[in-house]
């Protein structure tokens, strides 16, 4: 199913703004670390964000497994379940390629209610920590861990933070402040703290400042080349269809702002609160600060060709796409319309049988899928340490003049 909404323009409007602010010196800010160092009124401001960011999720009602089988973004909510599935068995492979009986801990950071809480099962790691800014999240999350424990009988340990993850130290909640981590994982919440460079850089502390080197840090963010490219097509800045819908909330005209490029996006029972754009490029200069360096990224239709493959029977097995034609006495999820990809390509299928079908997504569910992205880094060891004490990493592929810390 081809999904390629972004053109090259919104892509190079972006740059433009990042290589502008780069020689302007903006990004800089003095390595701004402390929240003392943002004006009272963004303080206020981000604080007010932060707050309808926490009262959403922690308002959104739990749904049982009948609920979830009649949501209009089933499938959609299974394939992202995938991607979050290949994600975690892919970088636990590679830690366990050079020691294979290694104890893994993990930091969930921006866990939710722990939608990932049976992977990690399955992963066999030893230790979680989940954090999240939702305190009922946080909750239902610690729930869920001791109903999946009961049933499992024997599962990693746990331990379950409420916290603000872009505003306040993580370090100081660990009930060891020396632990290290081998996988940091943030799905679908990053984009949250690019709301300023304070706080991006508190979450990026948080993600890596235990992370071992060797070890990996991946998630999931919304494209924010592929958002303003579906946002130029309209007079409006929005755009959307029956489940989903996002409006730039910023002008245009005046360029795309690095931090606190604010969206509103709506996902029918999933999201319905503001989120912030995060240039990629930007993100990951970032992260190399940090020992961060990128091993990967990749659209989520990119990410479905690089990994279906291998991963078939789990698509499969957590039932990602729709059978075409649906079965009989069986409706199909959406209208009809939205199958004429499907339709086609059934049509032009030669040696079926009268019985058979093919898996597929209604255009309503994939235009969702393909908003996001999947990235990878790997901890890097320091190569040095600088004036103030503060390690410097070099990697592979900083070019020189990219530090968002060089002056």
């Amino acid at each position: 199913m081809s999904a390629h909404y972004q053109d090259q323009k919104a892509a190079d409007d972006i740059e433009k703004t990042l290589n502008n602010e780069s020689q302007n010196g903006n990004l800089i800010r003095h390595h701004a670390t402390d929240d003392d160092e943002e004006p009272p009124r963004k303080r206020k401001d981000t604080e007010e964000h932060s707050s309808v960011v926490a009262a959403h999720y922690n308002h959104l009602e739990e749904k049982g497994l009948r609920e979830r089988f009649n949501s209009p973004i089933f499938y959609l909510r299974n394939f992202n379940n995938w991607v979050k599935s290949v994600l975690i068995q892919e970088y636990t492979d590679k830690i366990r390629e050079k020691d294979y009986g290694r104890s893994l801990r993990v930091l969930d950071i921006c866990c939710g209610k722990g939608g990932d809480l049976s992977k990690w099962q399955k992963a066999r790691v030893e230790h979680v920590v989940f954090a999240d800014i939702a305190e009922v999240s946080v909750q239902q999350c610690q729930n869920r861990y001791e109903d999946l424990r009961s049933r499992c009988g024997r599962l990693y340990s746990a331990e379950f933070i409420a916290a603000d993850c872009s505003k306040q130290t993580l370090r100081d909640k660990y009930r060891d402040p020396s632990i290290s981590f081998d996988i940091v994982s943030c799905q679908f919440g990053l984009h949250y703290s690019f709301e300023s460079l304070t706080q991006a850089r508190r979450m990026l502390t948080n993600i890596s400042e235990c992370l071992k080197p060797g070890g990996y840090f991946f998630g999931t963010i919304p494209d924010a080349n592929e958002i303003v490219s579906r946002a130029k097509k309209s007079p409006d800045g929005s755009f959307g269809n029956r489940i989903y819908n996002i409006k730039l909330l910023f002008d245009v005209e005046k360029g795309y702002p690095l931090f606190g490029g604010k969206y509103d996006f709506h996902l029918e029972g999933v999201v319905d609160c503001p989120e912030f754009l995060v240039n990629f490029k930007l993100f990951t200069m970032l992260a190399s600060d940090f020992g961060l360096e990128l091993v990967y990224k990749a659209r989520f239709a990119d990410f479905f060709k690089d990994h279906s493959e291998r991963y078939r029977h789990l698509l499969q097995k957590i039932r990602c796409f729709e059978s075409y034609p649906p079965p009989p006495g069986k409706e199909l999820l959406a209208d009809e319309s939205e199958y004429e990809h499907a339709k086609e390509f059934w049509k032009n299928k030669e040696n079926k049988m009268e019985r058979d079908q093919i898996g597929t997504m209604s255009i309503g569910e994939w235009e969702v899928a393909t908003v996001y992205m999947a990235f990878g880094f790997k901890k890097l060891a320091p190569t040095s340490w600088d004036s103030n004490g503060k390690p410097v990493f070099k990697t592979q592929t900083k070019e020189k003049g990219q530090s968002i810390n060089d002056k």
